[in-house]
């Protein structure tokens, strides 16, 4: 994949043309820019030495009428050297891609059926670039195209939720601009350049780009709707709920001046009538155990504004303006599943981005990019109750959010700073990323306070509820609630937890990056690839982030058939400023964290309740963590478009942040004796966490077939670790790291992927886009504390011979207690989830198709999980309970929704 720095942005838009006599052939278009990624406007395009257009102000070219076959394409701007080019009509990609070098570099490369592809050091085979008809195939809904989107980046081998999303070469994480508003696409770009902080299997990349304005007006009006009657019904509703989806907005661009200056505006809203699925066991007034299933409504209003303005204050000089605002509401949020209604809230959140970037080219061979961001977000959360939320382990959750009243605001300002220099043989980059976060929270977590019933040793009763002298059993934490709600011996609470104070938390974090990548042309089919990068920040203070890169791409054939490549680099984590805060909530000072264990229910700190207190601390030796990867890969093309690559990850991980509780009780019971203070958790962030990586990556492509294109792909991820890729992640025991040593939670070892497009008779064009995953790793809990330290994370025991408690289950025969050697961490699976996306279009057109921006009309029929496959997202893991091993909560069933765009 070859690099295209953000000033590229403006690229994939048709541009001028000159007038053309009918042909039955196509438009050849693309974009004009040099090697340090600047725009070229103005520069000649020359078709069979008889057609010559010019570039426009984004660079972009177009020929309306090429007749099919191969076609000589020549592109010369000043102080540049001239381009000679073989193109193919129809085009097999959306737009070309030319760039000019400095006069004394000459170069002519093919392009088409005969050609290859340049050696380059960036390339892996995860790395896509998203664009034109590729891009129209993606979901509309920007939560569903985010979704596509980080699970086209998990290819890298991280899980789909730690994705990056940026927008016009920013670093700071993104909300999804409109799908109407982008240009462009690139998914896993060279990550182990030092551009990029964040490894490869950590968490794939997403780096959007969007339109620029046009030289003349260009709009669209558009509106999808998904109706219940079109919706299938949830997979563990009983009853089909009224689901729908309501989405309309329009787009707007063109000159504010007739030179120099252009705007683009988009408006979008969404109305989403969705529903939560409780599935959950609880208990009636008499203490019976019952099924308990609801579809609870939960709306969601959202909007999403985009505005954009260009100026170009010189011949070398580009100043572009934006702004990005996204406004939501939702209610019953945290809703499904085991957690019962009122334990739900109502959520209103805001993100307004301010966004400056300036594009100097102070020579064919310099470029300056400066970019300023100013991001205000926020978030309000009203509780349907305040009252003491009640967990009952593996059985349902009841009572007031946790998350009580919340109020979060934050300002963060980034400011990037960037030097590219091209000579012949060298294509520099320099550059500092600056970030500046202010938080200012009103964190309420806890607030409400929590019982947790997880079961565990309780007398025998007889037949009339009273207790046996001398005999007890283990039981669950139903069992538990049902003899707390009955009045019954045995019935007390696991435990209660509070936390009082002031919930304020105020906080300035700042983190800065100095970087240099050199991409180095030792030979034409031999490029180096070397980067150096430094990252440090202040609180939590981390000052260890130096990590240099290195990447070579050698091309053994003339024809560049084959390519390929190695990288092997450092990496550094961060602390984020949830993590800083989550440090604050419970600094023992300001706000004071209480567990009662074995309380009354109802009145945790009555006469004789000993109250244990936990602080949370960062370890004053605290360090980034470190990773190394290094990569072997190669590509290979074939004639007529097809091509096959592959990739080898192996990774290595120290300094990996988890939890410890440094002052656990020496004799497993929470009053009892610590090696500190007495009744103390002190909950200390260290990097006494390990972790290993193996990825394999495959895929095969193929984009010249007249009436269908696709892409499919697989990658194996062994990732394993004792920290979960969680700061706050505590072993269970702090003693010892036994069978702590597991794949990540979430983190599937197979992963499918793949996408297409078919041209149907009568215009039609049908494209789908498909993600599996093999069985998700969860893990196994006894539901209750064993060894008082304060965390109710602790896994189960192998039941020694002929123990007449032991529980079968697939992972052999558990006891919560008082067996042999622990369960491993996420030893559970959860069955294989399938995706599929599909869309069915039809553009019907209202004017000259050759035109700049002809009138169309685009009806289409989109479709998500279309086969409604039961992709199951939580499975019991609580030994002994009523959902231990039962899947209880899924992804949505199958949504359809049919839409109309109008363009002009």
């Amino acid at each position: 994949m070859k690099i295209f720095y953000a000033a590229a942005c403006a690229a994939l838009l048709c541009g001028t043309m000159s007038a053309q006599a009918p042909c039955s052939g196509s438009k050849v278009t693309g974009i004009v820019h040099d090697s340090t990624g600047a725009i070229i406007p103005g520069a000649s395009v020359v078709l069979d030495g008889t057609e010559t257009v010019q570039s426009g102000n984004a660079g972009q070219f177009r020929f309306a009428c090429a007749a099919a076959g191969q076609h000589d394409l020549r592109v010369s701007a000043d102080s540049f050297a001239s381009k000679e080019i073989k193109v193919r009509s129809p085009q097999s990609k959306a737009d070309l891609i030319v760039v000019l070098h400095p006069e004394d570099v000459t170069t002519s490369v093919n392009v088409g059926e005969e050609s290859g592809n340049e050696t380059d050091a960036a390339a892996n085979g995860t790395s896509r670039t998203i664009s034109g008809d590729q891009l129209s195939t993606l979901a509309d809904d920007p939560d569903d195209l985010k979704r596509e989107l980080q699970q086209l980046a998990a290819t890298s081998g991280g899980l789909a939720t730690n994705t990056t999303i940026t927008v016009d070469g920013f670093q700071s994480s993104s909300p999804m601009p409109p799908k109407s508003s982008i240009a462009y696409i690139k998914v896993n770009p060279d990550l182990f350049s030092a551009e990029y902080r964040q490894p490869p299997f950590d968490g794939g990349r997403v780096e959007v780009y969007t339109k620029p304005g046009q030289s003349s007006f260009h709009g669209a009006l558009f509106t999808t709707n998904g109706s219940p009657w079109m919706n299938a019904r949830d997979p563990f509703s009983t009853s089909k709920a009224a689901l729908g989806k309501q989405r309309y907005g329009f787009e707007l661009s063109g000159p504010v001046r007739k030179k120099g200056s252009d705007f683009a505006l988009t408006l979008e809203h969404r109305t989403i009538d969705d529903f939560a699925v409780v599935n959950a066991i609880t208990l009636d007034d008499k203490g019976n155990q019952q099924r308990t299933v609801a579809n609870v409504a939960a709306p969601q209003q959202l909007w999403l504004a985009t505005a954009r303005m260009g100026w170009q204050l010189g011949p070398k000089n580009t100043f572009t303006a934006s702004y990005n605002g996204n406004v939501n509401h939702s209610q019953n949020v945290g809703v499904g599943g085991t957690a019962l209604p009122e334990t739900g809230y109502s959520g209103g959140s805001y993100d307004h981005t301010l966004r400056l970037l300036n594009i100097t080219t102070a020579s064919p061979g310099m470029m300056h990019e400066a970019r300023v961001a100013l991001d205000w977000t926020g978030e309000t959360d009203v509780p349907t109750s305040t009252a003491p939320q009640l967990q009952v382990a593996g059985a349902f959750t009841s009572g007031g959010a946790t998350i009580g009243q919340q109020r979060m605001h934050g300002f963060e300002i980034e400011a990037d700073d960037d030097v590219v220099i091209s000579t012949a043989k060298h294509l520099l980059k320099i550059g500092t990323q600056f970030k500046l976060y202010n938080v200012n929270d009103q964190l309420t977590t806890n607030f409400n306070g929590v019982y947790t019933f997880g079961g565990g040793t309780a007398p025998v009763l007889d037949a009339n509820g009273n207790p046996i002298p001398g005999k007890t059993e283990t039981i669950t934490g139903l069992e538990q609630y049902r003899r707390a709600k009955l009045g019954l011996a045995g019935g007390a609470a696991t435990a209660f937890n509070n936390v009082t104070g002031t919930p304020h938390v105020n906080f300035t974090q700042v983190r800065n990056a100095l970087y240099i990548q050199d991409m180095w042309k030792l030979r034409p089919n031999l490029q180096l690839a070397m980067g150096f990068r430094y990252y440090l920040q202040n609180v939590p203070l981390a000052m260890n982030g130096a990590t240099p890169r290195l990447g070579i791409a050698w091309s053994p054939d003339k024809k560049e058939k084959w390519q390929l490549h190695a990288h092997i680099g450092l990496f550094t984590g961060q602390y984020g400023t949830a993590d800083y805060a989550e440090l604050q909530r419970e600094d023992g000072v300001h706000r004071i964290t209480s567990t009662v264990y074995n309380p009354v229910y109802g009145d945790p700190f009555g006469d004789g309740a000993t109250t244990i207190h936990s602080i949370r601390q960062a370890s004053p030796h605290l360090q980034n963590i470190t990773y190394v990867i290094d990569n072997l890969g190669g590509t290979h093309s074939f004639p007529h478009g097809w091509s096959v690559n592959t990739d080898v990850y192996w990774g290595r991980i120290w300094n990996y942040t988890r939890t410890l509780n440094i002052n656990s009780p020496l004799n497993d019971n929470p009053t009892g004796p610590r090696p500190g203070a007495p009744n103390l958790n002190i909950l200390q962030a260290n990097n006494s966490g390990q972790g290993r990586a193996n990825v394999e990556f495959f895929g095969i492509n193929q984009h010249e077939l007249k009436h269908l294109q696709f892409f499919f792909g697989a990658v194996r991820v062994n990732l394993v670790d004792d920290t979960n890729d969680n700061t706050f992640f505590t072993p269970q025991s702090s003693r010892t790291d036994a069978g702590e040593f597991a794949p990540r939670n979430g983190q599937g070892r197979w992963q499918l992927f793949g996408n297409g497009s078919l041209k149907l008779p009568e215009k039609l064009e049908l494209s789908t886009d498909l993600q599996a995953q093999s069985g998700a790793p969860y893990n196994i809990t006894t539901g209750f504390d064993n060894n008082g330290d304060g965390n109710f994370n602790d896994r189960p025991q192998y039941a020694v011979a002929g123990d007449p408690n032991a529980i079968p289950t697939q992972f052999g025969l558990l006891v919560p207690s008082g067996g042999i050697g622990a369960l491993p961490r996420n030893v559970g699976r959860t069955p294989w989830t399938v995706h599929m996306d599909t869309n069915l279009e039809r553009k019907f057109e209202l004017s000259n198709p050759k035109a700049d921006h002809p009138q169309t009309l685009t009806f289409n029929v989109r479709s998500s999980n279309m086969l409604n496959h039961l992709n199951v997202t939580s499975v019991g893991g609580v030994l002994g309970s009523p959902l231990f091993n039962r899947p209880y909560a899924a992804d949505n069933g199958r949504r359809i929704e049919i839409g109309a765009r109008y363009s002009f």
